[in-house]
């Protein structure tokens, strides 16, 4: 029997089955890389830069009848030149103190903030009588992005 050089090489395809695991492996990777990729490239954007928080009507009269339900949340968060303006809104009966500013019925407090910063309020409008706003810096490089929407998620999902 006479030996060709085609007998001699190895076989440099691989098995079916090592070929469909890198198949499956790539969409995978794709599927879970491509969002990621896109939530850290896509840049941060507001409808306005205005965050819009009520008072509801009525709130005063359900928290001196006991209850303890928040109508505010405790913590605000806002982004430095994207969305960086406070604006509380008192629809209530009664007047109510948010920090030093008194909102009478009807009245809109606009609060712009230009800094990242840490700000505690004194506010009628909560059952802790607090309220903290946390302005942050804009997320321009995509990694900031990234841990942004993170943040931002993780936060919607532990919200009661």
């Amino acid at each position: 029997m006479i030996s060709t050089a085609a007998d001699a090489l190895p076989d440099v395809h691989p098995p079916p089955s090592r070929t469909r695991r890198r198949r499956l492996f790539g969409i995978v990777a794709g599927a879970i890389f491509t969002p990621v990729v896109f939530a850290a490239m896509w840049p941060v954007t507001f409808d306005s830069r205005e965050e819009l928080f009520e008072i509801p009507k009525g709130t005063w009269a359900r928290r001196m009848a006991g209850e303890k339900r928040e109508i505010l949340p405790s913590e605000i968060h806002l982004l430095v030149g994207i969305r960086n303006v406070l604006m509380l809104k008192n629809s209530d009966d009664v007047p109510q103190f948010f920090g030093p500013t008194l909102l009478m019925p009807g009245q809109t407090l606009r609060i712009p903030f230009t800094m990242p910063s840490e700000n505690y309020f004194a506010c009628t409008a909560h059952a802790s009588g607090q309220l903290l706003v946390v302005v942050e810096a804009e997320p321009t490089w995509p990694w900031n992005r990234l841990s942004w929407r993170v943040r931002r998620m993780l936060r919607w999902l532990s919200k009661p």
